[in-house]
């Protein structure tokens, strides 16, 4: 790490390359490539992230693979831990990590949720506020949530 990683951020087992780190970021057991920039009160855990990332302030992340060029509008919640449900309820404290893939060109836009196990293909777009709680293709624009979502391709779009 050098002096682009702020001394408010908590770093624990894990691996920084040249980026910057922001104000009160926790990055655990996580790989984080080069050129990336992580704003402020973002928490990180069990990922790995490949180069010039750019992650908006007040995101949650974990369980995720993120690939190369991809960015993270604010406070957006994308966590591969979920929990099974059978007769009784929720089993608490028996976490399931169904891992989270955002291929390289991902764009999420802010306030979005992408849920456990889901696979986002390059170049796609998730809007702001969208709920993903199935895998979409490459080039595509995600807009809303279940069960009214849509999925177009982003040469329709544009």
């Amino acid at each position: 790490m050098d002096d682009k990683v702020d001394e408010s951020a908590k770093i624990v087992d894990s691996h920084i390359g040249q980026s910057m780190i922001r104000e009160f970021v926790t990055v655990h057991d996580s790989t984080i490539g080069d050129d990336c920039e992580i704003y402020e009160r973002s928490s990180i855990k069990k990922c790995r992230i490949g180069d010039d990332v750019v992650i908006n302030a007040g995101n949650f992340i974990e369980n995720v693979e993120i690939g190369n060029e991809v960015q993270i509008g604010p406070n957006s919640s994308i966590v591969g831990v979920t929990h099974n449900l059978g007769e009784t309820g929720m089993e608490l404290h028996n976490d399931v990590f169904e891992r989270i893939i955002l291929h390289s060109g991902t764009f999420v836009g802010a306030r979005a949720v992408i849920m456990p196990g889901v696979e986002i293909g390059s170049d796609t777009v998730v809007s702001a506020g969208a709920i993903v709680t199935e895998d979409i293709g490459e080039r595509k624009i995600v807009v809303g949530s279940p069960p009214t979502q849509q999925v177009i391709d982003l040469s329709d779009w544009i």
